[in-house]
């Protein structure tokens, strides 16, 4: 009993030993039979990358800046030649000694032309020159004629207050007219000679009230001859045009 109870741990170990090996076995087994009989996953391939060389772009080297540049530059401005030299005038040959000089005919054609237009401006500008002198002629007659009209004007003037001044002395107011307070100025156009005498009397504008009016013309014709007009008054016979005043006091 002893025996038996000891030797059954070495006979487990082995057991076990055995038991790993054969599920070993088993999955060794497996796994073979796997890889070869079952067929493998398809992988889709992936794109292959294209690859695209570009030429590179050709650039000018970048040169630095060196004194040989410079050097031609002032080799050519050194090397610009000079001015030549003038050369002397050759003597004139024979054939330029014998050409005669040209006449110098055109020279003397504007010469006249400019004397031709001289003288033709010279016979315009005569006639234009002449209507000044009558202008200031006649300028001269209309201020003679300003100055007598003037003259005259005056003369009239004073000639017309003569006039009024002898007719108040045989201007009547009539009695009617009075008692009625009748007032208003009466225009009396008349003709005179040159020594006064009154040739023609009409009325010109009326007062309004007809004893008025026709005493106003009678006046006038008790009053000739009136003062003569004067000599700077044109005229023979004179019209004249005279107010004759009526107003009450």
């Amino acid at each position: 009993m002893i025996g038996r109870e000891g030797g059954q741990p070495w006979l487990r170990w082995i057991g076990c030993f055995i038991l790993v090996l054969m599920v070993h076995a088993v999955l060794i087994g497996g796994a073979m039979y796997w890889r070869r009989y079952l067929p493998l996953p398809i992988v889709a391939a992936q794109p292959q990358a294209v690859l695209v060389e570009l030429a590179p772009v050709a650039m000018a080297p970048d040169v630095p800046p060196s004194d040989s540049a410079a050097g031609p530059r002032q080799q050519e401005t050194v090397a610009t030649p000079a001015a030549p030299m003038p050369r002397p005038q050759s003597e004139p040959t024979q054939a330029q000694r014998a050409t005669p000089p040209l006449p110098a005919a055109p020279a003397a054609l504007p010469m006249q032309q400019e004397q031709a237009a001289e003288q033709a401006l010279a016979s315009d500008a005569a006639p234009a020159s002449a209507p000044p002198q009558v202008d200031a002629s006649r300028s001269v007659r209309y201020a003679a004629r300003q100055a007598s009209a003037g003259s005259s004007n005056a003369a009239f003037a004073d000639w017309q207050a003569q006039l009024l001044g002898h007719l108040e002395r045989f201007k009547r107011y009539p009695r009617a007219a009075q008692r009625r307070r009748y007032q208003g100025v009466v225009q009396v156009g008349y003709t005179v000679d040159r020594q006064g005498n009154v040739l023609a009397v009409q009325l010109d504008r009326g007062s309004g009230h007809a004893p008025l009016d026709e005493e106003a013309l009678a006046a006038v014709r008790r009053a000739s001859p009136l003062p003569p007009p004067p000599a700077d008054v044109p005229g023979d016979p004179v019209d004249v045009t005279t107010p004759v005043q009526f107003l009450m006091r």
